[in-house]
Order: structure tokens, then sequence, then C-alpha cells
């Protein structure tokens, strides 16, 4: 399961690794694609349009300007004062605005069909080409009215959506007396032929279906390419959404959906629009994304394969090295070949080689080792035995003890009676069972008993100050802990002899969790750096068994005393020796836990 899982997780690591980059690198170059074909294809569509209106705008100005010309005729202005009734007047101002003033604009401007002037005196002049035979000053007089509605009020030149002659463009304007009053007198109207602007737009290529066109203000389609749609009114809801949109593309589906852009001629008052199908514009982003995914499956594909290799690679000497592995957990101390590729793993097989070696050396070492401590054990065990064979019973001890007491009685010696009573109870507590489960009046007792023995070497009273508190005095302790530091501070305190001045004091507190027992003398110290070699050998105790071994001859040495304190209650307590602050004395700290706080071991030391 181990096997095929990390040859798995490579394999999908890498394939991970391989769609995160492909991902990423395809959806940024399709998005960063689309967003340049929409920039291209909105500059296209705004220069074609751009490009349309104003070839129109100037087309129509030519016109406009040629419109202009007439106004400044002293014939159209008499024609425009003129009384409808005087004929005279009127004959003899016709001849010379047709000659002067209407046939050389036919002359400049071949596209020009028709120009006609209306005054509203009811008086007109018009001349046409061949083509409108059937033209009369009736059929002018009869649209007057419906001319001055649709004809701007400003004297500017008005685009109609219709026209007196088929399939011509026609251009109005009102006119007037003065050039700069605006009360109109009159109606000059031309018609163009608007093939000539057909030719202009029919050159704007849009892809294969798409197309440009215009429409009026009122919706009335003014160029579209097929001819059948020029003179229809275009869809009012796309009529609306031009004009929600000017100058900007949005799309819009009829059957299929396309792109639009469109743009109002201020002057002509037309809206061009050029329209594309969507999927015409996107067939290039399609493409694109046709080939990343193509090209991201490819390099899915081969970076597949690489991986199975590389995990490979890496795989098998991993399996050969777990085969050793298990082998050498049975015993069987097995080396992996090595592959010769010089390569990381096969540095890797050299050092597990290198350690199944030197394991088995160790191992063989450990089992020669561990021979001869049986053996040696085997050979302890028995001294031992014969040691303790030779060891004096206890029992007999008390038993010689009670009956020196009794000839001390008999003998009426009270100091030797309490000698032996003192020391008859040493004994017995010192081979008790218990280690910990000893209260501290218990070892104030002890001490008590060794008090009154060395009174008597002493030669004189000597009494220890106890300042411990009555609740503390059933507080637990370790055995044999207390009386080895009042016996220690006697040896080494006062090496000229006891003076009434010197002091043993014992003390007892409870610090939070920690009960500490102090036992202080005011006698000559410790030097330095015997004091800092005693530090370090108490600070390198180990929580060994005790073996009974003391440390100096006739009583239980400190260290002693530190390592039962270990082994009861482990390494943050035990005992630590320090002067006092005030140069003189040695202050002797036992550290234990307190009895709500402690947990002690099952096992107790015989």
């Amino acid at each position: 399961m181990m096997r095929a899982s990390l040859a798995a997780r490579i394999l999908l690591y890498f394939v991970i690794v391989i769609v995160i980059s492909a991902t990423i690198v395809g959806v940024g170059l399709y998005q960063q694609s689309s967003n340049e074909v929409d920039k291209q294809t909105k500059d296209l569509l705004t220069q074609i349009v751009d490009n349309a209106m104003n070839h129109t705008d100037m087309y129509l100005k030519t016109y406009d300007r040629a419109s202009l010309t007439m106004l400044t005729s002293s014939s159209v202005k008499d024609l425009l004062n003129l009384d409808k009734s005087d004929f005279v007047s009127y004959f003899l101002l016709n001849r010379p605005i047709k000659e002067k003033v209407i046939q050389p604009l036919f002359i400049n401007n071949p596209a020009i069909s028709l120009v006609y002037l209306i005054g509203y005196n009811g008086l007109s002049i018009y001349e046409h080409d061949v083509e409108a035979t059937e033209f009369s000053q009736t059929l002018l007089q009869d649209n007057l009215e419906r001319l001055k509605t649709i004809t701007n009020n400003d004297g500017k030149l008005t685009i109609m959506d219709w026209s007196f002659m088929d399939g011509k463009l026609a251009l109005t304007r009102k006119i007037s007396d003065r050039q700069t009053s605006k009360i109109y007198k009159g109606i000059l109207g031309i018609e163009v032929n608007i093939e000539e602007l057909k030719s202009l737009w029919e050159g704007i290529r849009l892809g294969e279906t798409g197309y440009f066109y215009i429409v009026n203000d009122n919706g009335k389609i003014v160029y579209h390419p097929k001819a059948e749609m020029i003179g229809e009114h275009l869809d009012a809801q796309l009529l609306t959404k031009l004009k929600e949109n000017q100058n900007h593309i949005f799309t819009y589906k009829d059957g299929v959906e396309r792109v639009h852009f469109n743009r109002r001629s201020d002057y002509s008052g037309w809206t061009l629009v050029a329209s594309m199908p969507l999927d015409e514009l996107r067939a290039p982003v399609l493409n694109i994304r046709r080939t990343t995914i193509v090209t991201c499956a490819i390099a899915l594909l081969i970076a597949t394969i690489v991986a199975y290799r590389f995990g490979q690679s890496i795989i098998r000497p991993i399996r050969m090295l777990v085969n050793g592995m298990r082998r050498t957990e049975k015993g069987d101390w097995t080396h992996v070949e090595i592959s010769g590729k010089s390569n990381e793993m096969d540095h890797l097989i050299f050092s597990y080689n290198m350690m199944v070696s030197r394991l088995q050396e160790l191992m063989e070492q450990v089992y020669a080792e561990e021979l001869k401590n049986k053996e040696y054990l085997l050979k302890r065990q028995a001294a031992e035995f014969q040691a303790l064979q030779l060891q004096i019973n206890p029992h007999f001890l008390y038993n010689t003890l009670e009956t020196v007491v009794c000839y001390a009685v008999v003998q009426d010696s009270p100091e030797i009676k309490e000698i032996v009573r003192s020391l008859s109870y040493m004994l017995r507590y010192s081979v008790r069972a218990d280690l910990e489960e000893i209260t501290v009046a218990n070892e104030l007792k002890h001490v008590m008993h060794f008090m009154n023995i060395m009174q008597y070497r002493l030669g004189h009273q000597f009494e220890i100050d106890v300042q411990i508190p009555p609740e503390l005095l059933l507080s637990k302790m370790v055995r044999l802990t207390l009386q080895p530091l009042v016996e220690n501070s006697f040896k080494h305190a006062f090496p000229d002899g006891i003076e009434s001045h010197h002091v043993i004091r014992i003390e007892a507190m409870l610090d939070g969790d920690d009960f500490i027992v102090k036992v202080m003398d005011n006698g000559v110290g410790i030097p330095e750096e015997r004091l800092r070699e005693l530090q370090a050998k108490l600070a390198a105790q180990t929580q060994t068994p005790l073996t009974g071994r003391t440390e100096r001859e006739g009583g239980i040495g400190l260290a002693n005393v530190h390592s039962r304190i270990q082994i009861v209650f482990g390494a943050a307590y035990g005992l630590s020796i320090a002067n006092q602050a005030s140069g003189t004395g040695t202050v002797l700290t036992l550290l234990m836990p307190s009895h709500s706080s402690r947990r002690l071991p099952d096992a107790t030391i015989n």
C-alpha cells in the first residue's frame, strides 16, 4: 500500500502541476486573446463607421455648399417676394434663374437629378434631368405643406426620408430673402443620385457575413447591402438598442447573435451601423482555445510519461531499501545492490549498507557483552549469597542489645541503658522496609536518639533548634534523610569542637506544591572550591537504584540522600548545598513535593 501510494502521489503531483499550469496559461491566454479581439473589433468597427460617416458628411456638405449659392442670387430673392398674380415678372425671372443659378448646379454636380424652388407665394421653378418626365409644378405645390413640416426650421440642410424621384436622395432647406432673416419664404430642394454614396458604402467589408447599413431617426433604412431592405423600417427593438448604445458595442440576437456598433451623424441625422456575427468575431479566440487545449493535452501526456519514469526511478530503489529493512528486522543482515549510476539514491543505498554493517558489528558486540554481563551477574549473585550467609541476623543484634540493657539495669547504669536503647531504636529504624511512608515526626525522633548518643560522645548537652510548625509534623518524607544531614554538620561544621555558641537548626515549610526541609548551622562553612565540587556531583547524580555504597565511613553520604529522594520523587527534587549569606555556616536543603501534590511509586527499598 505504501509503495503504490508513494508512486501514485508522485504521478498525481506532476499531473496537478501540469494541469494547473496549463489551466492558468490557457485561461490567461484565452482571456487576453478575448480582450484583444474585443478591442480590435471595436477599433475596426469604430474606424469603419467613422470613415463612412466622414465621407458621407463630406459628400452631403458638397450639396449643402452648392445650395448656398442659390441664396445669394437676387433673382431668387425677387421670386420669393413676387406676387402670385404677376405672371409677367414670373416669366421674366424664370429663365435667368434656370440659366444662371440652377443649370450651373447640374454642370458642377453631375449626380443632381432634380432642383426645385417653391415659394410660399405659390410660385415655383424646377429643373430636372431627362429621367423625370412626369414631374410638374402641380406636384410641387401639392407637397408644399408636407415639405414645410419635415424641413428644419433653422435654415440648415434637411435630409428627407422620401423623394419626388424614386431612388434619389432628397435634400431640402428653408430660404428667406435675406441671409440673416429667420422669416422663411420658400423651400429649396435638391435630389441627387445616391449611387455614388452606395459605391462608397458597398466598399465596406466586414467579413463573410458582416454588413454595413444606415438608418435615419425614424428607423427607415437609408442604405442596406440588400436592396430590398432600403426604404423598409428597422426592427423597433433593434432601433431602441441602437439609440441606447450609441458609440458602444453591443450584441443583438435576431436568429443569429450579432455584434453591432453605431454612430449618429449630427450633420445628417443618420445612424451608421456596422454589424458582424459574434461567432465570426470569436473564431480566432476559439482557434486559440482549441490549440491551447490540444497543446495542454499533449504536454499532460508527455508529463505523465516523464512523471511515471521519474517516479519509478525513485520508487524502485526505495522498494529495494524497504525489502532490505524487512529482512534486517528478521535478523537477516541484507545489503542492497547499488545500481552504479552514482546518483543520490546510490549514495543513500551505500549509506544504508554501511549502517547495516555497523549495526551487525554492534549487535555482535552487544551479544558478547551480554554474555559477559550474565556471567558476571551470576558470579556476583553467588558472592552476595555467600556474604548474606555471613551476615549477623538483625534479631540477634536486637536481643543482644536488650541483654546489655538488662545488665545495665542490674548494674544501675542509666547512661549505658540510654545509649543502648537509642542505638537499638536507630538500628530498628534503619532496617525498616518502607522508604517514603515516614513522617517528619519519625525522622525527628530518629534524630533525637542520634543526639542522645552524640551527647555522651561530646560530654555535654547540645540541643538542636527545631522550628517546624505542628501541622507539618505529619508530612511525609523519605526515611533516613534528616539524620545524615545533622551528622554531616557535627562532622564538618565544627572541626575544632562544639562551643556554646554553635547552633544547628531544622526548619520546614511549604512553598506552593513543594515541601522544603532545611538543616542550618553556624559552623565554618564549606570552601568555595569544595562547594562547587559537591554541587556538581549532586547535579550529575543519576536516578539509579540504591546500591548501599557509602560516601564516607560510618554513615550514609549526602549523595546517597540526594539519590534516594530522586528515586522516590523524580529528578526535579533532591538535596542542595549552599553556604549561608552571612558567610558562616552551611544550609542543606531537602526539596520534596507536598503531600497534596505528590504521586509516589509503589516500589520500596528493603
